[in-house]
């Protein structure tokens, strides 16, 4: 039996890819992370444990290749989800993500104290909808063993719901549908389709939560 992490978030996936207004998650669900398992009862979705400043100097230490302590626009193609949201890291506005600022907005995620939020994602292929698409959302490493990799594999209309296993998973929170907080680069495989090795074994492609918005499109180029 598998438990959605919140409905709200799925009726405001539908909107936003249905092309409406978008309608903000309800975040007393997500924060809470409160999930009603096979048994009946309601238990807590325990948050990844994350330390701000051992992982930012972790992120420095894997992806600033010429030592000067800051990640430049070029070092960040090798660490997608924060180039995807550098405007959000680079709070002194000099374009080169330092250890501090990847520390403020790891600390930013921890402070949610989100177990699970829901995710779908919308998945296109030179602008038709890809159905069958393999995605994997791989956790940065500098974040650590807690958050896990989520898997997902779109439907009819290109979308599909992300998922960590349930082995990767302690068992009160086996059944829940959603991933954790956190960074990742993103992977797109098809067992029928060529995909370009840019989106998979050599991805350019990152993600990072944003609360509020359960939703993420990939446009897929040939």
């Amino acid at each position: 039996m598998r438990q959605v992490v919140s409905e709200a978030s799925r009726t405001t996936l539908l909107r936003d890819f249905g092309g409406r207004r978008r309608s903000i998650t309800s975040l007393a669900v997500l924060l809470l992370g409160v999930s009603s398992g096979c048994s009946g009862g309601p238990s807590r979705v325990s948050a990844p444990e994350i330390d701000p400043v051992a992982a930012s100097k972790e992120a420095i230490r894997l992806y600033d290749k010429d030592g000067d302590g800051g990640l430049s626009e070029d070092e960040l193609q090798a660490c997608p989800g924060i180039q995807l949201h550098r405007d959000a890291y680079d709070a002194d506005g000099d374009k080169v993500i330092s250890q501090e600022e990847i520390a403020a907005q790891l600390q930013k995620l921890v402070e949610t104290r989100i177990g699970q939020t829901s995710l779908k994602i919308n998945v296109t292929l030179n602008g038709r909808s890809l159905p069958g698409a393999s995605i994997t959302l791989v956790p940065e490493p500098y974040l650590g063993d807690a958050v896990k990799t989520a898997y997902g594999t779109t439907g009819r209309a290109g979308i599909a719901a992300m998922d960590i296993r349930d082995e990767d998973l302690p068992t009160s929170e086996h059944g829940i549908v959603g991933v954790h907080v956190g960074t990742y680069k993103v992977e797109v495989t098809h067992p029928s389709v060529p995909i370009a090795e840019r989106y998979n074994s050599a991805t350019t492609l990152g993600y990072e939560t944003e609360l509020g918005n359960p939703g993420f499109s990939i446009n897929l180029k040939k």
